[in-house]
């Protein structure tokens, strides 16, 4: 079920998005932790951990994408 979910046509299309909207919102949610403050940007980028936050929007649009996909499937092959 696993090959035939991501090998579904437009998977990959939707874990792109997704990935890219939970990217931007936990930048957002961060941002707003540090209370809007103009330093986020310049503290962000000298950290060491800030390819995690595209790797854990990427993982998030993965499982998000898979389980929407997977439901579809399995609706389908109910019906037949």
């Amino acid at each position: 079920m696993f090959t035939r979910v991501i090998r579904h046509s437009g998977f990959w299309k939707s874990v792109v998005f997704l990935s890219i909207m939970y990217l931007v919102i936990l930048l957002l949610v961060q941002w707003f932790a540090t209370g809007f403050s103009n330093q986020f940007v310049t503290i962000l980028w000298e950290s060491d951990k800030v390819w995690m936050l595209p790797f854990a929007g990427f993982i998030a649009g993965f499982m998000v994408s898979y389980g929407k996909f997977w439901a579809r499937l399995k609706k389908e092959d109910k019906r037949r």
